[in-house]
This record gives C-alpha cells, sequence and structure tokens, in this order.
C-alpha cells in the first residue's frame, strides 16, 4: 500500500511541475503553490511545535501557513508538503484544515497522507531525473542539497530512496 501511494505522489509531483515549473533547479514551492492557486503566508506566527498548516474554507483560496521561526530549507520542504496536502485532498467544497506538528510520530510513515506529502515535497523539490543526472557527476550530498535547496538530510534519504547510493 505504501508503494502504491508513493508512486501516486511521485506521479502527482511530476505533473503538477510540468503544469506549472518549466525553470528547472531549484524548484520554489512558493512559486508553485500560488501558480496551482493557493495563498502562501511565509511568516506566521504558529506554535512553536508546528512546522506548517492548509486551511482551505469555502469559496476562497487555500492558504498554506508557514512557521516564522524554520530556516528557508525547513519552510520549503514544508510548503511542498502543504502542496501535496492540497494535491491529494483536491480543490474540495467543504472546508478542511491540515496541521503538521513538529514531532517524530509524523515522519515515521504510518498515516497514508503523511506518506503522500512527505513525498510528492521530495518528488517536487528533488525530481528524481534531476538528482540521478547530477548525482551522475559524483557531487556529494552537501554539493546536491545546496543545488536543489535542500537539508542535507533530505538529500541523502532521496539519494537512497532513489538507490543511488546506499
Amino acid at each position: 500500500m505504501t508503494s502504491e501511494i508513493k508512486t501516486e505522489a511521485a506521479r502527482d509531483a511530476a505533473k503538477l511541475l510540468s503544469e506549472v515549473w518549466p525553470v528547472g533547479i531549484p524548484v520554489d514551492p512558493i512559486v508553485v503553490a500560488r501558480r496551482a492557486g493557493l495563498r502562501v503566508l511565509e511568516t506566521a506566527t504558529l506554535d512553536k511545535n508546528i512546522l506548517g498548516a492548509l486551511i482551505k474554507n469555502p469559496d476562497q483560496d487555500p492558504i498554506i501557513m508557514l512557521n516564522e521561526t524554520d530556516g528557508l530549507n525547513r519552510k520549503r520542504f514544508t510548503c511542498a508538503h502543504e502542496i501535496g496536502h492540497f494535491v491529494r485532498r483536491g480543490d474540495a467544497a467543504e472546508p478542511y484544515t491540515t496541521i503538521d506538528f513538529r514531532d517524530r510520530l509524523s515522519s515515521l510513515g504510518n498515516d497514508p497522507e503523511e506518506v503522500y506529502a512527505n513525498e510528492f515535497a521530495a518528488c517536487l523539490l528533488m525530481p528524481a531525473d534531476q538528482v540521478g543526472l547530477l548525482a551522475k557527476e559524483n557531487l556529494g550530498d552537501l554539493e546536491l542539497a545546496i543545488r536543489f535547496g535542500v537539508s542535507r538530510d533530505a538529500m541523502q534519504f532521496r539519494l537512497k530512496n532513489l538507490g543511488l547510493r546506499p
């Protein structure tokens, strides 16, 4: 089941990128979100335990809120993650709110919605074809992380998941 969710997330991220981001890397998730019809509050005052949130109210553009205390790479991944939640849920008429907390449970990979949003974010920010091309140039994970605008940990995880590094 998890592999099906990840495949769906990868497909959806690639589709969105092809529709709204013809530019290359690094992908700017805030621009992607805005082109997809979402509002982004880059400096929201949120509790320190909250990474971000997605809020959808009837007859309003969905809003992504990013914690003002987070660094740039964290905000980029959170924004991409929230876009994933939006893509998965769609532009439904009924209101919904998704809040992502800064805890270990969120990253364990048990909740299908979180699995999807995490995989979507990784695929959006680090497209497999681009990672593969640059990894073949024997760039280190730190150099790749800088080029893609993600944390070193995120890049190491992506390289491992793509079977490009042990």
